[in-house]
């Protein structure tokens, strides 16, 4: 069964420059992008089913959501639109942002290139932690072959229209796994414990995505990073990346300190501070400023790459 439903945006909105993103990034796995569509299984009403997005090309502007399962109910249909409207931002007025951005000389070349782009969220909070964690300390490619591998053993699969989608395990299954169960999938002692531990926080409810939700960015770091296995990047990451706070910046992150050293005509990384010093004349939208940033690394890994 397939049903579908409109949903308006706020203009200007780039669903384009999103998929470009998503399509280029390490850490969409469980989402794909097929043909100017953004595809996902997502949990609603406590069943799995297919999420579809693509631009609706109607007058103003408008998303095309639809669902794809077994049975697909009006309700399913509403939570799919606030959901896309959560990870797109659709509803959201970025001329605010554009508007900081461009009181700046350094960055009006990034408003134009990336105006109507929200920051796009992952999937799931849960998700994005996991995706955060793994991510500490090596490289993005390799994080995303741990992803996958945890997906291949401990996610299952959706199946519709003759094909399996791949489901992020959830807190409750990853919590009841050892150290011995991650270990020959190339986690680190250290890793798996962390994604044990957190896991079981999540199931246990003593890490509540929902209760961070408003709060001030440095009160939000400050709770997140009491639990082992978070510091303050993975804080900030999972906060932009899975929570929506538009003013969380990862300062520490290897691509922004390469493209904030580049800027500066630093000739080697920017640190943290000076990360954070570039950014603070736009603080509020600090994490628009951070996705714009690892978008345009993206066109510029683009425009690197060999002709094929």
């Amino acid at each position: 069964m397939r049903r579908s439903v409109r949903l308006a945006v706020t203009p200007p909105f780039a669903f384009g420059l999103a998929l470009r993103y998503l399509a280029a990034s390490p850490s969409a796995i469980v989402e794909e992008v097929q043909d100017g569509e953004y595809v996902r299984p997502v949990r609603i009403g406590g069943r799995w089913l297919l999420l579809r997005v693509r631009d609706g090309a109607a007058p103003g502007g408008a998303l095309q959501v639809t669902l794809e399962g077994r049975r697909v109910r009006t309700a399913d249909l509403e939570a799919a639109a606030d959901l896309v409207s959560r990870l797109f931002g659709t509803a959201e007025d970025v001329t605010p942002v554009l508007r900081a951005l461009r009181r700046s000389s350094r960055f009006v070349p990034l408003a134009r290139r990336c105006r109507g782009l929200r920051p796009v969220l992952i999937g799931d909070p849960f998700e994005a932690l996991i995706w955060a964690v793994l991510g500490q300390q090596i490289n993005i490619a390799f994080a995303a072959k741990l992803k996958a591998a945890l997906l291949e053993h401990f996610g299952g699969s959706l199946a519709v229209g003759g094909r399996r989608y791949p489901l992020f395990p959830a807190p409750e299954h990853l919590a009841r796994l050892r150290r011995a169960d991650l270990r020959p999938l190339q986690y680190s002692r250290q890793k798996a414990d962390y994604i044990i531990g957190l896991s079981q926080a999540v199931a246990r409810g003593t890490l509540d995505f929902a209760s961070l939700a408003g709060l001030p960015t440095p009160e939000a770091v400050a709770r997140l990073t009491a639990f082992r296995g978070i510091g303050r990047w993975t804080a900030e990451y999972l906060l932009l990346r899975g929570l929506g706070d538009r003013d969380a910046l990862p300062a520490a992150d290897g691509g922004l300190r390469r493209i904030v050293g580049e800027e500066l005509g630093l000739g080697r990384l920017a640190t943290e501070e000076e990360v954070r010093g570039v950014a603070a004349p736009i603080a509020g939208w600090r994490g628009y400023l951070a996705f714009y940033w690892w978008f345009t690394l993206q066109e510029r890994s683009r425009d690197r790459a060999p002709a094929a």
